[in-house]
């Protein structure tokens, strides 16, 4: 490799050094965009004594949407038993 080609090497090498370190300006989201359930007439200690320090994410979804779970009949959910149990299987060698 001939000098100039080192040198232009080494170049490349701290351009792209210089890239990953140099910090760049944060995409954030823009701050004059109010925040959902943030009430900005009162502290946040304030809001947050109202709950007791517990913050409540804000409702989604559609509430008109009712399903309740499932319930399971007695005796329909599988158990299935660890090897080396009765019933489990014997080939099986647990590590």
């Amino acid at each position: 490799m001939t000098p100039a080609r080192k040198i232009a090497s080494k170049g490349r090498t701290l351009l792209a050094a210089a890239a990953l370190v140099i910090p760049l300006p944060a995409l954030a989201e823009d701050p004059s965009e109010p925040i959902p359930g943030i009430d900005e007439d009162r502290t946040l200690s304030e809001q947050l004594d109202e709950n007791k320090g517990v913050i409540d994410p804000p409702p989604v979804g559609d509430a008109e949407i009712h399903a309740p779970a499932p319930e399971p009949l007695p005796g329909t959910t599988p158990v299935i038993p660890p090897p080396g149990t009765p019933g489990g299987d014997p080939s099986i060698q647990p590590k």
